[in-house]
C-alpha cells in the first residue's frame, strides 16, 4: 500500500534550534510525523534514511597533498633559488646545481610535511558519534548503528548514553545532560519536556533539546530527532571549521614580505650590472654568470634550513614546559599575540565545583581566600554552628566518597562540592551515613529543584549531631531537604539558631533572600539546606509532604574555582602587554566574577552576551572587542566573530579552549591552544596542545615563542647584512674592471655552512632579560624593524666595502691584469676567507641586540661556540686540502693574506658593537 503523501520535513540547517525548542512536543512530533510511542517503521527510517543521508559528519574542503605542495614550491625564496639552479645548470656548473636543487628539495620536504599534519580536525569530529543508540522502530526498542539516525526517530535516553543527534526531550525523569564540550556550561544541565519561548536563547538555555556530541549523565528520558549529520549543532560547527580559510602565519606573512624584498633587489642589480656589462662588450656568458652569482648572494639559502631548526628547538622546549606544539611556525606567532581569548571552564577554571561560602543563622565563613592560601587539601576545625548545615549537605547527597581520599568525591559535581566541604571540617560522608542510616528518599527532580532524604536518629551519637538532635525535638527520624535556595526558603517556617529552633518570619525570610541575591551576584551557585524532625516513617506515596515546614539550616555557595597559578599567569600577560579575553559559554554573571578574581576585568566590567552579539553589525563589534574584557553566553559562530573582529582591529590573537565549541575560533586564531584534557576536535584545530591544561604554561610559552621569533630575526640581521656585503662583492667589482671576487660555489658555501652552522648556534640563544617587559611585536611590523634595517645596511655596506678594497689590494699584489687565472683564483680565495672570518666574529657579536660582546661572551652559547669552531675547520679545509680546491677553485693563503683577512674581520666587529651602542642609546631615551 503506498504510503500517504507527508508534509516536507523541516531540515533547513538551524530549523531545531530556532523552532523545535519553542513548540510543544507533541506539535514537533506532527510536524515530522513522528510517533511518541511507537516510534518510525522500518521502511520509513528506511527511506528517510535516503532522503537526508547518513548521520555523520562530512569531511570536504581541505587542501590536498599537492596544493600543499604547491604552496611551498611557489614560494618566492624558492622561485629564486630553482632559477639559479637552471641557469648553472645551463651553464655547465655541477656543482652549484646539486647545491642549489638540494636546498630546494629539502625546504619543500620539511613544509610539506609540516602542513599535512594541521588537517585532521574534522576527522576528530567522527569520532564523537557514538557507534549505537537505542531507538524505538516499529513499537519495539532496537540497537542501531548511530549512522542509521533519522529525523523523526525516537530513541531512548539513559545515564551513559552518548548523544549522536540533535533531539527534542519527550520525556524526562531527571535526566542531565554534561555539554561543557559543546557550550562551555561546566555543570550538568537538567531537561525538561516543556517548551522554551524565545528563539534566540543560548544554547546552553535550551533545556528542552539534547545534542549531538553531548551525554547523559543521570537520569533517563526519550527523544525525538531534529537534525542529523551537518545539520546538528555539532555538524554547523564542522562547517565553521571547514569554512575556515587556511591562512599563513605571522611569521610566514613576514618571510613572504623578506623574500620579495630581496627578490626585488637581487632582481635590479643582477640587470644593472648585466645590462651594463654587456654596453661594455663583456663575455655574455659571464655576465649570465654574474647574475646567477648575485640572485645566489642576495638568497639566504640557510634560511629555511636555520628557521626549521630554530622553531624546532623552541618546540623541543615548549614540550619540556608541557606545550605540545603542532605546527611549528606557531612557536613564533605565539610570541607575537597581542591578545589571548581564553575559555574559561577548564581553561582558567578547575572544572570542579567548590563550596567557597557557607552561611548559617550562627555563623557565615568565606572559604576562599582560606582556599588560596593554604591550598585545596586544607582541613578546618569545626564550628558547632556549622555541623548541621555540613551534616545536611553531605547526608542529602547520592556523591560516593574516594576510598582514596576524603577530599574527593565522583558524582554531580554539585553533590561532590557538598561531600567535600563536609569533610574538610571532618564530617565524612560514609561516618554520616553509618550515624544516621537513610530509610527513605525523594530523589532530585527538575520541576522541584530540591532533593529530600529520610534517616533515622539514634538515641546516641557523635556530639557534631547535637544541632540536628535539636532539630528533630526527640523525633526518630529527621527528613533532610536540599535544593535551589530561592524556592526553598519559601518552605521554611523556622531557622535552627544556637540548637533552637526559633519561628522564621517574613522579615527574616526577606533577609535571606537579599543574602542569597548578593551571592548570586558574585557569579556563585546557591543551595539551601532545611529539615525537620519525624515521629514516624511516612508512606512511599506519601513521601513530598515532608517538604514542608521546614526548618532553615544554612547556605552553601559555591563556584568553580580559578586555577591557583592562573592569576600570577594573567598579570605576566598583562605585563607583557598581551591582553587576556574570557569567551565563555558559562553565565555572565558567573564569568564576570571568576574574570574580576583573575585580574582580567574589573568587578563591575562590561559582559557582553551572545544575544548582545546578535544585534551587532560588524562595525559596532570590532570597537567592542577593543574594551571588553568578558563575553558569556555565546555559541560557537560568537567566538569565530570575536576573533575575526580583533584580527579586523590588527590584533594577533591566540584562542585557548577544551571543548567542539572552541574549535572553529581555534583554527581561525593566529594561535589556537588546546587544553590536552581536552576534545580530540579542539585539539587537531589547534596549533598547540598544552599537556597540563595549566594557563602559567601559556606565559611559559609566551616567552619560548618571543625568543624564537628574536632568535629569527638575529639570523635575519645576521644573514641579510652578510648578503648584502656579498652582493656589493659580487656586482661592484666587474663595473671597475675587476675580476669576481666570489664564484657562485662560495657564495653557496659560505650561506650554507658559515651563516646556515652559525645560524643553527643562534637558534638556541637565550632570551634576553627584557624578554617579558617588552610589547609584543605589532602585526604590521616588519622584519627590519627596531634597528635592523639599519644594522644591514650600514654592516653589509661596510662588509662589501671593505672586502672590494682587499679584494683590489689583492689583486694588485697578484699582478693586475696580468695576475692570469691562477693569480684571480688566489684573489678570490683571500676576499673568501677574510669574509669566513669576518662572519665568525659576526657570530659572536649578534649574540644580543644591545649588550657588547664583552658581557655576553661565548660560555652561554656553546652550540655557537661549536658551530664557530667547525665552519672555521671546513673554512681552512676548502682553502688547504687539495681535493676541496679543484671543486671550489681555490688556492693556499700565505700569512699576508691570512693577517689581512683577520683585521678586516675585526673592524667589522667594531662596527657592530658602535651599532648596538647607539641602540642601547636609543632604548634608554625611549625608556
Amino acid at each position: 500500500m503506498t504510503a500517504p503523501k507527508r508534509p516536507a520535513i523541516p531540515v533547513t540547517p538551524g530549523w531545531s534550534e530556532l523552532a523545535s525548542h519553542e513548540l510543544e512536543a507533541r506539535v514537533v512530533l506532527e510536524t515530522l510525523e513522528a510517533d511518541g510511542r511507537l516510534g518510525l517503521s522500518g521502511e520509513e527510517a528506511s527511506r528517510r534514511l535516503a532522503e537526508h543521508g547518513p548521520n555523520e559528519i562530512e569531511e570536504r574542503g581541505g587542501r590536498t597533498l599537492a596544493q600543499i605542495v604547491w604552496e611551498q614550491v611557489s614560494s618566492v625564496l624558492i622561485l629564486i633559488l630553482v632559477f639559479a639552479g637552471i641557469v648553472a645548470a645551463a651553464l655547465g656548473r655541477p656543482y652549484d646545481t646539486v647545491a642549489i636543487l638540494a636546498i630546494v628539495v629539502l625546504f619543500v620536504v620539511l613544509g610539506v610535511v609540516q602542513e599535512y599534519r594541521a588537517q585532521r580536525a574534522i576527522a576528530a569530529l567522527k569520532k564523537l558519534s557514538a557507534p549505537t543508540v537505542r531507538a524505538v522502530r516499529d513499537g519495539r526498542p532496537v540497537e542501531i548503528s548511530a549512522r542509521e539516525l533519522v529525523p523523526g526517530d525516537l530513541v531512548q535516553l539513559e545515564t551513559g548514553s552518548t548523544i549522536s543527534a540533535d533531539m527534542r526531550v519527550l520525556e524526562s525523569v531527571n535526566l542531565r545532560t554534561r555539554e561543557a564540550a559543546l557550550t562551555g556550561e561546566s555543570e550538568p544541565v537538567d531537561k525538561t519536556a516543556a517548551p522554551i519561548a524565545g528563539a534566540d536563547i543560548a544554547l546552553g538555555d535550551r533545556t528542552n533539546m539534547v545534542y549531538s556530541g553531548t551525554s547523559v549523565v543521570f537520569g533517563r528520558g526519550s527523544a525525538v530527532v531534529t537534525a542529523t549529520g551537518m545539520r546538528t549543532e555539532l555538524g554547523r560547527i564542522a562547517e565553521l571549521i571547514q569554512d575556515v580559510r587556511h591562512e599563513k602565519t605571522l611569521l610566514q606573512r613576514r618571510l613572504d614580505g623578506l623574500a620579495k624584498v630581496l627578490a626585488g633587489i637581487a632582481l635590479g642589480i643582477a640587470a644593472v650590472v648585466f645590462v651594463t656589462g654587456l654596453a661594455r662588450g663583456d663575455d655574455t656568458a659571464l655576465m649570465l654568470l654574474t647574475a646567477v652569482s648575485l640572485a645566489v648572494a642576495i638568497v639566504p639559502e640557510g634560511l629555511p634550513a636555520v628557521l626549521t631548526f630554530t622553531l624546532a628547538l623552541g618546540a623541543q622546549r615548549m614540550l619540556g614546559r608541557k606545550a605540545l606544539i603542532r605546527r611549528l611556525p606557531a612557536v613564533e606567532t605565539l610570541g607575537s599575540v597581542t591578545v589571548i581569548c581564553s575559555d574559561k571552564t577548564g581553561t582558567l577554571t578547575q572544572n570542579r565545583m567548590t563550596v567557597t561560602a557557607l552561611s548559617t543563622p550562627g555563623a557565615d565563613v568565606d572559604l576562599t581566600e582560606v582556599l588560596r592560601e593554604r591550598g585545596p587539601d586544607v582541613r578546618l576545625d569545626l564550628d558547632n554552628a556549622l555541623a548541621p548545615l555540613l551534616a545536611a549537605g553531605a547526608l542529602c547527597n547520592d556523591a560516593i566518597p574516594d576510598p582514596g581520599g576524603e577530599l574527593e568525591a565522583a558524582g554531580d559535581p554539585t553533590e561532590a562540592a557538598l561531600v567535600v566541604v563536609a569533610a574538610r571540617y571532618g564530617l565524612a560522608k560514609s561516618a554520616l551515613d553509618a550515624a544516621l542510616p537513610r530509610v527513605a528518599e525523594v530523589p532530585f527532580d527538575s520541576a522541584r529543584k530540591r532533593m529530600t532524604t529520610v534517616h533515622e536518629v539514634p538515641p546516641d551519637g557523635p556530639a557534631t549531631l547535637q544541632g540536628l538532635r535539636a532539630l528533630t525535638g526527640g523525633s526518630p527520624y529527621v527528613s533532610l531537604t536540599k535544593g535551589a535556595a530561592d524556592t526553598l526558603i519559601d518552605l521554611c517556617v523556622a531557622s535552627l539558631q544556637d540548637g533552637r529552633v526559633v519561628p522564621l518570619d517574613s522579615a527574616g525570610r526577606e533577609a535571606l533572600r537579599r543574602e542569597i541575591e548578593a551571592l548570586t551576584a558574585g557569579g556563585m551557585r546557591v543551595l539551601a539546606a532545611a529539615g525537620r524532625g519525624l515521629e514516624t516513617l511516612p508512606e512511599k506515596d506519601a513521601l513530598e509532604d515532608v517538604e514542608r515546614d521546614l526548618v532553615y539550616l544554612g547556605l552553601a555557595a559555591m563556584v568553580d574555582p580559578p586555577r591557583p597559578e592562573a592569576r600570577d599567569s594573567v598579570e605576566t600577560c598583562k605585563a607583557a602587554g598581551i591582553r587576556p579575553v574570557m569567551i565563555t559559554g558559562d553565565h555572565p554573571l558567573t564569568a564576570r566574577a571568576i574574570a574580576a578574581d583573575l585580574g582580567m576585568a574589573d568587578a563591575d566590567a562590561r559582559v557582553l552576551t551572545g544575544r548582545d552579539l546578535d544585534r551587532m553589525s560588524p562595525e559596532v563589534l570590532r570597537e567592542a572587542v577593543r574594551e571588553v574584557p568578558v563575553f558569556a553566553r555565546v555559541s560557537p559562530e560568537h567566538k569565530l566573530r570575536i576573533v575575526e573582529a580583533l584580527q579586523a582591529n590588527g590584533e594577533v590573537v591566540a584562542m585557548t579552549g577544551d571543548g567542539v565549541n572552541d574549535a572553529p575560533a581555534l583554527k581561525k586564531a593566529n594561535i589556537g591552544v588546546a587544553m590536552g584534557s581536552g576534545t580530540d576536535v579542539a585539539k587537531e584545530a589547534a596549533e598547540i596542545v598544552l599537556l597540563d591544561d595549566n594557563f602559567a604554561t601559556i606565559v611559559a610559552a609566551v616567552e619560548e615563542g618571543r625568543v624564537v621569533y628574536d632568535n629569527v630575526r638575529r639570523f635575519v640581521q645576521f644573514s641579510i647584512s652578510g648578503n648584502l656585503g656579498k652582493v656589493l662583492i659580487v656586482a661592484v667589482p666587474p663595473l671597475f674592471g675587476l675580476p669576481l671576487l666570489l664564484a657562485p660555489i662560495m657564495i653557496l658555501f659560505s650561506n650554507l655552512l658559515t651563516d646556515g652552522l652559525l645560524g643553527l648556534g643562534m637558534g638556541v640563544e637565550r632570551a634576553e632579560r627584557n624578554t617579558m617587559r617588552r610589547s609584543p611585536y605589532a602585526p604590521s611590523e616588519s622584519m627590519f624593524s627596531r634597528g635592523i634595517g639599519r644594522h644591514i645596511f650600514v654592516v653589509g655596506l661596510v662588509l662589501g666595502v671593505g672586502m672590494i678594497l682587499l679584494g683590489w689590494l689583492a689583486w694588485r699584489a697578484a699582478g693586475g691584469d696580468l695576475a692570469g687565472v691562477a693569480g684571480e683564483a688566489l684573489v678570490a680565495t683571500t676576499v673568501f676567507t677574510a669574509l669566513a672570518f669576518a662572519q665568525l666574529l659576526r657570530a659572536l657579536s649578534t649574540r644580543s641586540f644591545t649588550a657588547p660582546i664583552w658581557r655576553t661572551g661565548v660560555r652561554g652559547n656553546r652550540l655557537l661556540l661549536a658551530m664557530v669552531g667547525l665552519a672555521l675547520l671546513l673554512q681552512l679545509a676548502v682553502v688547504y686540502a687539495p681535493p676541496l680546491q679543484e671543486v671550489f677553485g681555490t688556492r693556499p693563503l700565505g700569512p699576508v693574506e691570512i693577517v689581512a683577512g683577520v683585521a678586516v674581520a675585526v673592524l667589522m666587529l667594531l662596527v657592530m658593537e658602535a651599532d648596538k651602542g647607539l641602540r642601547r642609546r636609543e632604548s634608554s631615551l625611549g625608556a
